[in-house]
């Protein structure tokens, strides 16, 4: 398949957490991620996910963090200032 993903905090958490509420929905969709010829995610997106779920289910957590760098499709987009700058210009103009 020729599809390219971007994957948000709200599909990671309720994949890995069985007592969220779009669970279902997330392991539905699974099989179209893996299936994906690129699935985005940010870093950030990883800190949240790792912290939302450090309590909960902090071994799912650290697991899909590590795959994200090492499966084939996946793409880990770094954060830094310069891009939070362009993303934000309009909202925060004059501080980047």
């Amino acid at each position: 398949m020729n599809e390219r993903l971007f994957l948000d905090t709200v599909f990671v958490q309720a994949l890995l957490n069985q007592r969220d509420q779009y669970h279902a929905q997330a392991k539905a969709f699974l099989p179209r991620v893996r299936t994906a010829s690129e699935v985005w995610i940010t870093e950030a997106i990883l800190v949240e996910v790792g912290n939302a779920l450090s309590s909960l289910n902090r071994l799912a957590a650290v697991q899909f963090i590590q795959q994200c760098y090492r499966t084939s499709n996946m793409r880990v987009v770094g954060v830094d200032t310069p891009l939070l700058c362009i993303l934000f210009k309009p909202v925060i103009g004059r501080y980047c």
